[in-house]
């Protein structure tokens, strides 16, 4: 990775790296059924409350969760990822949780994900878990894509139209056989694929139907392009959210099924809506 300057930082990354996954193999030995240990970074100072609290119901309303709130400076001493199974990056601002996290805390998380960790990305934090801006943002690039016209991201909010596109759309459809659904969307990224060698593609789970645009932004960039995205990244998983699952009336459950196929107790593949957001 383009973050690791020389022979003894990488090999203090890779020391860090077999720490956490010798970690998660001994809790996996004692108990893979047990409850999914769910931490959100509630930062208050690059973390939305609206979106944080509205995350910590929802989590705390699956009878199959232990979730703990955790804070940038518990990510980079490794303590908190140490004891997750998840992690779930809010809403807010993407910089501010780069900034937070700052550069040790950004490689932490993706030390915790190669090792077999999950990572949730929703809206501020889908901005950071794609290619990065900065150098705290180049340290948590964990899924093969990029957002698209940033340029504009100053789109609006409101409740949009999007649909689940994926192969298996009769399976993540209602019993109506639509498979369009409103979201609560707030200047959330777009994603494109980055085309990374080595790295594997992501599978396109939702996209937008709705058009936002700022006044005098062009308009069209919504529309189409991918809204909800999923993909192995080392031995574990990242799903990003464009859109607020969390704020979404009827839609609460894709954040959950979410949370539990990134820790592993779904099977990998297919990577479709049907399996990470339905849970099926």
């Amino acid at each position: 990775m383009d973050w690791i300057d020389g022979g003894g930082l990488r090999r203090a990354a890779v020391l860090v790296a077999a720490f956490v996954l010798a970690v998660r193999l001994v809790s996996t030995a004692a108990g893979a059924e047990g409850p999914v240990r769910v931490g959100l970074l509630s930062d208050t100072t690059c973390t939305d409350e609206r979106s944080r609290e509205a995350v910590w119901r929802v989590l705390s309303e699956q009878a199959d969760f232990a979730p703990r709130r955790v804070t940038a400076d518990e990510i980079r001493k490794a303590d908190a990822l140490a004891s997750l199974d998840v992690l779930v990056l809010p809403g807010g601002t993407g910089g501010g949780q780069g900034k937070a996290l700052g550069v040790d805390g950004g490689r932490r998380v993706t030390e915790f994900t190669a090792a077999g960790g999950g990572v949730l990305a929703i809206c501020a934090g889908g901005y950071l878990v794609v290619e990065g801006w900065n150098a705290e943002t180049r340290a948590i690039e964990l899924i093969n894509a990029k957002t698209f016209d940033d340029e504009h991201w100053a789109r609006g909010e409101g409740f949009i139209t999007v649909e689940v596109v994926d192969g298996d759309t009769t399976a993540a459809a209602r019993s109506d056989g639509s498979t369009t659904r409103t979201m609560w969307f707030e200047n959330g990224p777009i994603f494109v694929p980055r085309g990374l060698e080595g790295q594997p593609a992501y599978a396109p789970l939702v996209r937008y139907v709705s058009d936002l645009a700022a006044p005098g932004a062009p308009t069209g960039m919504m529309r189409g392009r991918d809204a909800i995205i999923a993909a192995p990244f080392g031995r574990g998983r990242v799903v990003a959210f464009g859109p607020h699952a969390e704020l979404s009336p009827g839609l609460h459950h894709w954040l959950a099924n979410a949370v539990r196929w990134a820790a592993g107790r779904r099977p990998l593949e297919p990577v479709t809506a049907a399996r990470v957001l339905e849970g099926q």
